[in-house]
């Protein structure tokens, strides 16, 4: 009678085949291999954005409702309530100050908009002062213009938002008296006014921020909506107004368009198209109550927020988004 091996009190064992036990290992390898992956994939995702706050440097501590940055990495920074213009270098030395509240040149009431992109011209929309006043980049005071009391009502403008200059030196102005942009030419005489009467689709409610875009594309914010035009003042067409739930400021150039959308950053490629969202939480490192302009410039983002400036890489090159843009455009 052959001997009984026995494991444990109600245990026999039994002879397994050795190719039966080799069969069963690529299943079980295979589970294995699934649910580390489903671990690991969750603590990729936290590291990630581990990484990201980690990276974002602490907000730098200034007033100002506005902010605008120029080729030499000089950065703008208008303040509304306190009605000034301040110039910092790109370490973030204070240069020079300008303004004050009241209505004579150089002095702002209620400040809105600011443009200073191209090393050689800062514009400020004044807004309660109803004109746009222009300095150099040194902030020495050069002109204001000023169409409220103009006898041609299309070349009238009152409480102006925002202001943009194109490349080809003309301005275009946030008129919020009269819900529309005014197109100013290089000659500094108005040229036209758009996105009134009879602009249809391209009618505006409330303007309060334009930019200039991809292929000279104006794009305005005109609350909840954001609006394109062409550079004569013509509709183009607007963004998915279901994409969008509560957009505040956006940043536009030749090369892209970037929304702040509640709690969001969306970016936009040169044909318009959603390409890319980012958490504001997940960049900045802390949830602010409100951004109040957002600039990208010289491979980084400036956010202006209550809680100051926060000035970081672009997060667009860590996710190989810009490589993939120049290769498709």
């Amino acid at each position: 009678m052959p001997e009984s091996k026995t494991l444990g009190p109600d245990m026999s064992c039994r002879d397994t085949p050795r190719n039966s036990v080799n069969a069963l290992r690529p299943a079980s390898i295979l589970i294995s291999a699934r649910t580390s992956l489903a671990l690991l994939i969750p603590l990729f995702v936290a590291l990630v954005l581990l990484h990201r706050i980690a990276c974002a440097q602490a907000p730098i501590p200034l007033p100002g409702t506005r902010i605008d940055v120029d080729v030499l990495g000089n950065v703008f920074v208008l303040d509304a309530r306190a009605g000034t213009l301040t110039l910092y270098d790109r370490g973030m030395q204070i240069v020079t100050q300008t303004g004050g509240p009241g209505w004579e040149n150089g002095r702002f009431d209620d400040p809105a908009g600011l443009w200073a992109r191209n090393g050689l011209d800062v514009f400020v929309a004044d807004f309660g002062n109803h004109r746009v006043q222009r300095f150099d980049r040194s902030l020495a005071f050069i002109s204001s213009l000023s169409t409220r009391d103009s006898q041609n009502p299309r070349e009238r403008f009152g409480y102006p938002a925002d202001v943009a200059l194109s490349r080809l030196g003309e301005l275009f102005i946030c008129d919020t008296e009269n819900a529309r942009i005014v197109k100013v030419s290089a000659q500094n005489n108005v040229e036209l006014s758009f996105g009134d009467f009879g602009a249809g689709r391209g009618r505006l409610s409330h303007p309060i921020q334009v930019e200039i875009g991809p292929g000279e594309t104006i794009v305005v914010l005109d609350t909840p909506r954001v609006v394109l035009f062409d550079s004569f003042g013509n509709f183009v067409s607007t963004f998915p107004e279901p994409f969008l739930s509560a957009p505040s400021c956006l940043f536009a150039d030749q090369e892209t368009v970037a929304l702040v959308d509640s709690n969001r950053v969306l970016c936009f490629d040169k044909s318009f198209r959603p390409v890319e969202s980012f958490d504001v939480l997940d960049i900045l490192g802390f949830s602010p109550a409100h951004v109040f302009s957002l600039v990208i410039a010289g491979g980084r983002w400036y956010l202006l927020t209550e809680a100051g400036l926060s000035v970081f890489n672009d997060p667009r090159d860590s996710s190989g988004l810009l490589d993939k843009e120049k290769k498709t455009h």
